[in-house]
C-alpha cells in the first residue's frame, strides 16, 4: 500500500506553500487503526501535478522542511480522525477530522 501527502504547508512568516511526497511507515490494521510518517519534503510555490513531477526535479523548490509529521488515526464509517505529532510543531492541527462529503 502507498499513500502522498498532497496539501499546503505554513511556513510562519515566509506564507503558504505546496508539497507532494510518499508516506513512509505506513501500517493499516483490520480494524481500521492506521499509522504513518510524512517524511522531510520539498516546499513549491507552484502546486505539483504529480509526485513524478516532483521526483524529476521539475518544479523549482523554494526550500524544505525536515520536520516530520506522525499521524496516527482510525477509519470509522465515513469519518478519518487523525492525531498528529512532530518535534518541530508543523501540525496542521494536533487532530484533524475528515469526513466524506455528500
Amino acid at each position: 500500500m502507498q499513500g502522498l501527502y498532497f496539501g499546503l504547508e505554513r511556513e510562519g512568516e515566509h506564507g503558504l506553500f505546496y508539497t507532494l511526497v510518499e508516506l513512509t511507515e505506513l501500517k493499516v490494521g483490520s480494524n481500521g487503526d492506521l499509522a504513518f510518517t510524512v517524511p522531510e519534503r520539498d516546499l513549491f510555490i507552484e502546486r505539483p501535478k504529480s509526485l513524478q513531477e516532483v521526483k524529476q526535479k521539475r518544479l523549482t523548490s523554494a526550500g524544505f522542511t525536515r520536520d516530520e509529521l506522525h499521524l496516527r488515526g482510525r477509519l470509522h464509517e465515513h469519518k478519518l480522525v487523525l492525531a498528529c505529532t512532530s518535534k518541530g510543531r508543523s501540525c496542521p492541527e494536533d487532530v484533524m477530522v475528515f469526513s466524506k462529503g455528500t
